[in-house]
């Protein structure tokens, strides 16, 4: 009887300590996954300004290549 009351009591304290130091560990761990992931987020935010930037002088070339008068778009075309 008295293996089970100190496997009993062992379990018991393995819960408490489990709860004591394992649950700060964890809200660190699951701080340091949110930071992780704004890091990434910003990233791709980056990323997807510089493509937006580099797509919108693309689409201001097509604007005045269509809106230029035909002779000009010819001469622009020699010239390349």
């Amino acid at each position: 009887m008295q293996v089970l009351e100190m496997l009993f009591v062992l379990a018991i304290l393995t819960i408490i300590f489990g709860s004591i130091f394992g649950f700060p560990l964890a809200l660190t761990r699951m701080k340091q996954r949110g930071r992780e992931k704004e890091a990434i987020d910003q990233s791709v935010r980056d990323e997807m300004s510089a493509r937006l930037a580099e797509l919108e002088d693309r689409v201001k070339v097509l604007e005045r290549i269509v809106t230029d008068e035909r002779s000009e778009l010819h001469r622009q075309f020699r010239e390349l």
